[in-house]
């Protein structure tokens, strides 16, 4: 384990390539500017995807209608934000007027159709990594052209359901960087500022999301991938307990046992009422929905609720005060609106958590990378070393997150077996403390990342923060990222929710009195979601 000498010596070496990225972050929002996103018009882009599909069942709304609106405030938003990779707008058009026509002579009940199709007609946005029948699952590679032959299976679960993709998103460079770039796409921009990033990896959905021009989409975490751009935009994003949700299909993946256990795809939602139905409609399973037991109420006076507001680790970055603020209020309202103590914890090892989650995951079996020499053969690289020289020479056509995966992998093998069994006993320490706390009933509020989002490039010196988020993937618990207010810079700020494996339910049901006391996700245009609903 790094000493605390240890972690001073990171401190120090992470000062001047701080200087450098916040510097150059600094000069290039002086010349990329971006206009603020047009507020929304259309009052369909505001109901949530249970409205939606309610609605849709009982003709209240068409759906061709609903899709149309989506489609328009994609192609409004994207100049700005640029989170699509491809979209598939005229088979999501057709695939709603079968829909519309189907309900004209529908002969089952209303009941049987929420039971069956529960997001009837509802559009759903999904992540490139992510496969989706004749669109790009090549995960922002260049000079690569990778197409899903067929749906994966939690897309499939999601159109049996009735949902419809509309597109594909933009994610970095093989899902390698808490930022989302890569050399084919470009960068994707955050709604509430596009000088600022929208977080990473599944950045193109919370981007989208933000913007009023997705409702609920699918995305993937591993080290906090589809929390920190939740927090970053505004939205819900819910990390699962593992093994619920098929993977299958994801580009990229690894043989590693582990990886089953730390990967996960991620619902993600403008709306928290709506991830329950989001995360139930990607399982194929009834066994595995009755153990998760979504439908069922929970009584927040009766929870133990636990908080900490920071790590103690000298590798990542002071907390910031509105993500103190955010804590505070969140506690606040739990303490006096349900008459219940919200108790602070200290568990000691936790400032391991940085260290912990990169190097053990990092020890996995090779996932794929820029690397590989061919994707039959992950196990067998090319030359990091020579990676470097091509991008220091500006002749690489890789993203420089990828290339630092490549180094970042070659350091965690240099690591003995000694060091790393320390590393597993103490992460079994902090399962057992954790789970000590939080049993069967207990959820603790932790911030989702020290800062609201920050200027592009500048992940490269915060990299150490991920601990925040990747801590829960390697323990194996359920997070829920939660927005609490926008800051006076007009950016989200929020906290997540963690509770033991198998109790999503518990962060979920949170994450929806979040959303009841601070209003949840605010359209990026500064005017609140009352004013825009009666406008």
């Amino acid at each position: 384990m790094w000493s605390t000498g240890q972690q001073w010596l990171i401190w120090l070496l992470i000062r001047p390539v701080a200087i450098l990225f916040w510097t150059v972050s600094h000069i290039l929002s002086w010349f990329h500017g971006k206009p603020p996103l047009p507020p929304i018009s259309n009052p369909l882009l505001l109901l949530s995807a249970t409205e939606l599909s309610h609605s849709i069942r009982t003709r209240k709304i068409g759906c061709e209608e609903v899709i149309k609106a989506y489609i328009a405030r994609v192609k409004e938003v994207n100049p700005i934000i640029n989170a699509v990779v491809q979209s598939r707008f005229d088979q999501a058009l057709e695939e709603a007027r079968l829909i519309d026509k189907s309900l004209l002579v529908n002969d089952r009940t209303e009941e049987e159709l929420a039971r069956e199709t529960p997001l009837l007609g509802v559009p759903v946005t999904v992540k490139e990594s992510i496969p989706v029948r004749g669109l790009s699952n090549n995960a922002g590679v260049p000079n690569k052209t990778r197409i899903a032959e067929k749906d994966g299976e939690a897309v499939a679960a999601l159109k049996a359901r009735g949902a419809i993709p509309l597109l594909v998103s933009n994610t970095p460079e093989l899902c390698l960087s808490w930022e989302t770039y890569n050399p084919v796409t470009g960068r994707t921009n955050n709604p509430y500022n596009p000088l600022r990033t929208s977080g990473g990896s599944s950045g193109g959905e919370a981007a989208l999301l933000g913007s009023g021009a997705s409702v609920i989409s699918l995305g993937s975490d591993i080290g906090g991938s589809g929390r920190i751009p939740a927090s970053f935009c505004g939205v819900f994003g819910h990390k699962p307990s593992s093994g619920y949700i098929s993977v299958q299909g994801h580009m990229p993946t690894s043989e590693d046992p582990m990886w089953t256990q730390v990967f996960v795809y991620a619902p993600m939602a403008r709306y928290a009422e709506d991830l329950p139905l989001l995360f139930s409609s990607c399982i194929d399973d009834e066994e595995k929905l009755k153990e998760l037991r979504l439908d069922e109420p929970v009584d927040l006076s009766k929870v133990k609720f636990f908080y900490l507001d920071r790590d103690i680790s000298k590798v990542t970055s002071r907390v910031h005060g509105d993500v103190k603020l955010a804590m505070s209020k969140a506690v606040t309202h739990l303490e006096t609106t349900f008459k219940v103590p919200v108790e602070k914890i200290d568990i000691d090892e936790m400032k391991h958590a940085a260290q912990l989650s990169c190097m053990l995951m990092l020890r996995m079996k090779p996932c794929h990378t820029i690397f590989q020499k061919s994707d039959d053969n992950l196990t067998e690289w090319k030359s990091v070393t020579w990676q470097w020289i091509l991008w220091l020479l500006g002749l690489s056509r890789h993203a420089l997150h990828a290339i630092i995966f490549g180094s970042m992998k070659w350091f965690a093998d240099t690591y003995s077996d000694e060091e790393i069994f320390k590393m597993e006993e103490c992460k079994k320490i902090i399962i057992q403390k954790l789970h000590g706390y939080l049993g069967d009933n207990g959820v603790l509020l932790y911030p989702t990342f020290p800062d609201p989002a920050h200027l592009h490039m500048q992940i490269y010196y915060r990299q150490m923060n991920a601990g925040y988020l990747s801590l829960f993937n390697l323990v194996d618990l359920p997070a829920t990222a939660c927005p609490i207010l926008i800051n006076s810079k007009g950016l989200p700020v929020g906290i997540q929710v963690i509770a033991s494996r198998g109790q999503d339910r518990l962060t979920l049901a949170v994450a929806r009195e979040m959303e009841r006391a601070f209003g949840g996700w605010v359209p990026p245009t500064g005017t609140s979601l009352l004013e825009v609903k009666t406008s």
